[in-house]
């Protein structure tokens, strides 16, 4: 496990370096947090805290994530509450 940190980041987690998640473990292990002047700086730090972010033994949520910021309608704010759901039908292999 490697947390990321810089200027407007902040994780929020009880893992730490060498823990082991157990088998029946809370699916929110942890909370990434990031704010910027504006929304372009915020989505930049999200991206760069995204690649430090290491949690190994379990899959995360780190590739949806890195997927989205990929997205043109993310960094304009153009998106509405289906939008999520039809990118997942659009972007799930299977």
């Amino acid at each position: 496990y490697h947390a990321p940190g810089g200027l407007g980041v902040r994780m929020d987690s009880a893992l730490y370096d060498g823990y082991s998640i157990p088998p029946y473990y809370d699916s929110l292990i942890g909370k990434l947090i990031v704010h910027g002047r504006d929304r372009t700086e915020a989505l930049a730090r999200l991206n760069r805290a995204l690649g430090e972010l290491i949690i190994d033994g379990i899959d995360t949520t780190v590739p949806l994530f890195h997927a989205l910021l990929q997205e043109q309608d993310i960094h304009t704010g153009d998106y509405g509450i289906h939008w999520l759901e039809r990118w997942l039908e659009e972007n799930t292999p299977g």
